[in-house]
């Protein structure tokens, strides 16, 4: 383990003159993030890196602290320990920071261990750091490794600089050709490909070029990916087979048991799920999106007490984080009122007006304080605050969200507001038609009132009025009447502001008048206004990143800047 790793020798200033005069990158420029719990092994390998005149060094001992870190900072070369501690690994922050956008592409990651099963376990992964070096390790092996990773990332300069400026279509046709003409990094080519085929949401690409490698010899990152790909297409059954299949060769690799429990989930499943996810944080307690993921699972289920229980560790796990969710704490108070621990809910109320400052945390603590007084059987109380819940409910800027919506919806079920909760029902399907994971707690809420059957008309006429409103769209636009099929969009945007995929629809719609027809002031600011929309509801949205090139391409055809 890290506390019985031995000092680290350092390699000779001459050695690294030399190095640095036959044309190797500079170490000494780099900003360096060292990771790891053991404040004396970080010492170490900084001092072993200040021999190469390296000194723009800083120091992290968890997850919580580097992901801090790196928000504010963007490094050359970050070092990170695999075992974090507290259940916590490298590989997950890792996978954490490039989901937040937090690395940059040229950004070298280093995974340190002295595990050496760790291997298998990054070999799993559908996108792995750049090395992985074994402690103890020398001053000599850890400058090679930093070197390689450097000269490796020169090859990837192109595609680099295509990333770093969002071009992700023209990245993956830099990493087909570079996969052709260079025979040494050609499966680190293809790997990138992959990578960003997913990040842009070309699910069948994905698909069907993991096909072909996993026919030519065994990947188990392919694998992976594959799973993910078939995962998106609904392609269940095999997506479960091949999660399955790598947790069987790599037990350790926690991202094949989340996205099993998503598909078990997807497939009706949920106790499986949940079993899979117990699993996980058996391995790996501390991972708040995992803990999160079981206890939505177990509320689902009705399982209360393991609901309660994964929903205090995902709000303990996050507390001192940025990536603090004040629907953790409403999904967590919902459940201790549903358990009748009122003084808990209380507390937790008292805990999420007080952390977050923001409309929605305020409508979402009414609607929650609203129960807990029916609770109390303070009825007027209730009353009032679901009034102002309400009212406050207007104001918003955008949609509620998914947690405020359905804690109005249960606060003014349990005053006999049946009426009103079906206008808020209503108003989140809308803005998330396809969402499976919202259109089941709908269907529970209204299976606990004994009208279940009316949740099922609601989802079923909203599904079919954004499938007439689309065909009505494409039926102009085939017809030639673009700008009718642009005008259709921005009044369903206008109706649904938070509908990720009419936002996705009416931008593609303004940009193709645009190309066909000239520049439009106008629609170019709007679709601008939606595309930031976009990002701020699903930052990683793979659509929205291809509309976002589109939006620049557009601009610079017409000589915009």
């Amino acid at each position: 383990m890290a506390e019985k790793i031995s000092a680290f020798s350092v390699i000779s200033s001459a050695t690294a003159k030399r190095k640095a005069a036959s044309g190797v990158p500079d170490v000494a420029t780099l900003r360096v993030l060292l990771i790891d719990p053991v404040a004396e092994i970080r010492r170490t390998i900084g001092m072993t890196l200040g021999q190469y005149g390296t000194s723009h060094i800083d120091h992290a001992s968890s997850s919580t602290e580097a992901l801090a870190s790196m928000k504010k900072l963007k490094y050359e070369l970050i070092l990170c320990e695999y075992d974090l501690g507290k259940g916590q690994d490298g590989l997950f922050l890792f996978d954490e920071a490039r989901r937040l956008d937090l690395l940059k592409a040229s950004c070298i990651f280093i995974i340190t261990t002295a595990e050496r099963g760790a291997q298998k376990v990054l070999g799993a992964a559908e996108q792995s750091p750049d090395a992985i070096l074994l402690k103890p390790f020398t001053g000599e092996m850890l400058y090679s490794r930093v070197l390689t990773a450097l000269q490796k990332k020169v090859r990837f300069k192109l595609v680099d600089e295509a990333i770093m400026a969002h071009d992700f279509l023209n990245a993956i046709q830099l990493c087909s050709k570079a996969a052709n003409t260079s025979a040494e990094y050609t499966l680190d080519f293809l790997r990138l490909k992959i990578h960003l085929l997913l990040r842009i949401g070309d699910w069948t690409s994905v698909r069907d070029e993991c096909r072909q490698l996993l026919v030519e010899q065994e990947l188990p990152w392919a694998k992976m990916a594959l799973g993910k790909a078939l995962y998106q297409l609904k392609n269940y059954a095999e997506a479960l087979a091949l999660f399955k299949a790598i947790i069987s060769s790599h037990a350790h690799a926690l991202e094949a048991y989340d996205w099993l429990a998503r598909t078990q989930q997807a497939m009706g499943e949920d106790q499986a799920a949940q079993d899979t996810l117990k699993r996980a944080l058996n391995k790996s307690p501390y991972i708040a999106t995992r803990q999160r993921q079981l206890g939505e699972l177990a509320l689902r289920s009705g399982d209360l007490a393991t609901a309660e229980s994964a929903m205090l560790e995902t709000v303990k796990i996050s507390r001192h984080s940025f990536l603090r969710n004040p629907a953790d704490y409403g999904q967590l108070a919902d459940i201790q009122i549903s358990r009748g621990d009122v003084a808990a809910a209380k507390l937790t109320v008292e805990e999420v007006r007080k952390d977050f400052k923001d409309p929605q945390v305020s409508v979402l603590a009414d609607a929650l304080d609203a129960d807990i007084y029916m609770q109390t059987g303070e009825t007027e109380k209730a009353q009032n605050l679901l009034r102002t819940a309400l009212a406050q409910l207007v104001q918003l800027a955008l949609p509620p969200s998914v947690t405020v919506g359905m804690a109005l919806a249960k606060a003014c079920f349990n005053q006999q507001q049946g009426a009103l909760a079906e206008i808020v029902v209503r108003n989140l399907l809308k803005n998330s038609h396809d969402d499976l994971t919202l259109a089941a707690k709908i269907t529970s809420l209204y299976r606990q009132q004994g009208q279940q059957d009316q949740a099922e008309q609601l989802i079923k006429e909203n599904s079919a009025s954004i499938v007439a409103l689309n065909n009505e769209a494409v039926k102009l636009a085939r017809s030639g009447d673009l700008a009718g099929a642009a005008e259709l969009f921005i009044r369903a945007a206008t109706d649904m502001p938070g509908n990720i995929q009419v936002l996705l629809n009416t931008v593609n719609a303004l940009l193709a008048y645009t190309n066909q027809h000239g520049w439009h002031q106008e629609w170019m600011l709007l679709s601008n206004d939606y595309l930031l929309r976009i990002h701020e509801l699903d930052p990683i949205n793979g659509r929205g990143l291809q509309l976002q090139e589109f939006f620049r391409k557009t601009k610079q055809r017409y000589g915009i800047s």
